[in-house]
């Protein structure tokens, strides 16, 4: 069976603004099936030429930008470099996360990535390649029959695994993130793995005007989802 088409959710003659599935990476190498294979397929370019201005991990959903020239990669690769892009992702986190109800709430952490390992931890101002992570954010909703909580989430930065980090840090992991606490079982045991995180939307300018675009990705999870 072929694989499935990447959906589309805006193009140009420069680029394309695509929404991943779950249980995908951006790219991988050769012979592994990943974003990047699926649209080379798809797309079919006399040039093969695509490029990504960023990444979701593997687990995660949504809206991700792709270049179809080099000098829309350099325009868009600056753009998210000087914090010009706007970025939007839902999440369904454990526990009662009563947070920006009365307004957003801003979560600053320096982080850095662990020494071989795929993952990250909360760590020190001081300490070896720290950097700072900040995210503004509010409660949507809450479940107190399943203990869950939606959240807004709107990354200032753009760190590894930085919402992933930062809710499970203060007891919320999200769902089915069982690299940072999340209860086994549920969301990441699902034929097609996933976490219950979602890049919603995504603001940027149009490397070929400088128009400012705003892309949606419907989000394909509730605070139900199992």
């Amino acid at each position: 069976m072929a694989d499935p088409d990447i959906e589309l959710l805006w193009q140009s003659d420069l680029m394309l603004a695509v929404n991943k599935p779950a249980g995908l990476s951006t790219q991988a190498p050769a012979g592994i099936d990943s974003l990047e294979s699926r649209l080379h397929r798809q797309l079919a370019r006399p040039d093969g030429y695509l490029s990504f201005p960023h990444r979701l991990d593997r687990f995660v959903s949504g809206v991700i930008l792709v270049a179809l020239t080099k000098k829309a990669a350099r325009l868009l690769s600056a753009q998210f470099a000087s914090r010009k892009t706007r970025k939007q992702y839902l999440a369904v986190v454990e526990g009662q996360c009563n947070v920006g109800q009365t307004g957003p709430q801003q979560w600053d952490d320096f982080i850095r990535k662990m020494n071989d390992q795929p993952r990250a931890e909360v760590c020190d101002e001081a300490a070896p390649g720290a950097k700072l992570a900040s995210t503004v954010l509010k409660t949507l909703s809450l479940d107190l029959a399943a203990d869950r909580t939606l959240l807004e989430l709107n990354p200032i930065t753009g760190r590894m695994h930085q919402l992933r980090l930062q809710t499970a840090s203060r007891g919320h992991p999200i769902v089915g993130d069982e690299t940072y606490g999340a209860a086994q079982g549920g969301a990441a045991k699902q034929h097609t793995p996933r976490i219950l995180l979602h890049a919603h939307r995504l603001e940027f300018h149009d490397p070929s005007n400088g128009r400012l675009i705003e892309v949606e990705s419907a989000c394909p999870f509730d605070l139900s989802t199992p």
